[in-house]
């Protein structure tokens, strides 16, 4: 097992089947005196998770005399919603959780989010561990100060601090992770290497070493988060606005950041691009919609938040092709956007 370089307060710790034979060690050694039988355990996770993990993870706490309570949460994008959230506090006060007791989030950044946020409502002292499954859940939900949930169509419109107590990265989940599922992870690592060291994007196709690999990528995120954390939302507007028209059905989060970077990034950086996303299996274009309908997605969305308001985007600024936070209109955004709209789709 490994502890991670990581800028958090929190830490991180990797390892192949770390949690499989450590959490509940991690958890005993926490509360002193107290015996772990006299702690409440709840573990948070999602159907295909749970049915393919639990079994195996639950019998660490078994073999001390323990046996968590288990929260199965649809935690898909069109699902991660107050509902989901409900489910948790529900659990939480149904057996009587308070200071001292112990939350397990188990799954992908959806898990992650909705748990998180459910414990942040409920109570700041519950001890909160995120497990992510995913590669999107290691390199950037676990790394983020808040938590976010969606409603209807409109993604991460709610959003509390974070209350995690530590992160444990098991490559042991990489393994079954499907490939719509993958792309999330790709993205989110794209957006970093793009933002701050294009190099990292050559590593993306050999994580083998997933420590090391991970390390490289907190470290790129951390160079971002230095020169400004709102880098950070490159690519966000057009990508909600993909995923918001087709109500999270037909792109992943991560297909659609990766055609909204493809079309925020120079020219001459997408022919590299069309290598890597074809060996990952990330679209370059968008299809089964107008570009025109796109953007008035776009400026529905952006009028109906910020009217006459200036907001920040993140563009490339003239001349020297780096990356900046703009302030802009409404009008100034729709026009940037615009530009990126031509590059993945006709009309």
């Amino acid at each position: 097992m490994d502890k991670l370089k990581v800028n958090r307060e929190y830490e991180f710790y990797c390892g192949q089947d770390i949690a499989f034979d450590y959490i509940a060690d991690y958890i005993s050694e926490r509360i002193g005196d107290k015996d772990i039988k006299d702690s409440n355990i709840l573990v948070v996770s999602d159907r295909n998770v749970g049915g393919y993990f639990y079994s195996r993870f639950e019998q660490q706490y078994l073999e001390k005399g323990v046996r968590p309570e288990l929260t199965i949460v649809d935690a898909r994008d069109n699902y991660k919603n107050l509902s989901s959230v409900t489910e948790v506090i529900k659990s939480l006060v149904d057996f009587d959780f308070g200071k001292g007791d112990w939350v397990i989030s188990l799954g992908g950044g959806g898990v992650l989010d909705v748990t998180s946020f459910a414990c942040r409502l409920y109570s700041a002292d519950i001890n909160l561990i995120c497990i992510p499954t995913t590669l999107n859940s290691m390199a950037e939900s676990s790394l983020s100060g808040e938590s976010y949930i969606n409603s209807g169509s409109h993604k991460n419109v709610l959003s509390v601090d974070s209350v995690i107590k530590a992160v444990f990265i098991d490559p042991s989940f990489l393994k079954t992770v499907p490939q719509k599922v993958a792309t999330n992870g790709y993205s989110a690592i794209i957006r970093y290497a793009v933002l701050a060291d294009p190099t990292l994007l050559k590593e993306l196709l050999d994580t083998s070493d997933l420590r090391v690999f991970l390390e490289r990528v907190y470290e790129t995120r951390s160079k971002v988060e230095k020169m400004n954390p709102a880098l950070l939302t490159l690519g966000a507007e057009l990508a909600v606005a993909i995923e918001g028209y087709f109500r999270f059905m037909n792109y992943s989060e991560g297909e659609a950041l990766a055609i909204s970077l493809y079309s925020a990034v120079p020219v001459k950086y997408r022919q590299a691009l069309d290598v890597l996303y074809n060996k990952l299996g990330l679209p370059n274009r968008l299809t089964g919609v107008s570009g025109n309908m796109i953007l008035k997605v776009l400026e529905d969305g952006l009028v109906r938040k910020y009217n006459k308001e200036l907001f920040d985007i993140v563009d490339l600024k003239p001349g020297d092709n780096t990356w900046i936070v703009r302030s802009v209109t409404v009008d100034e955004a729709m026009e940037i956007l615009k530009k990126r709209t031509g590059v993945i789709c006709e009309g």
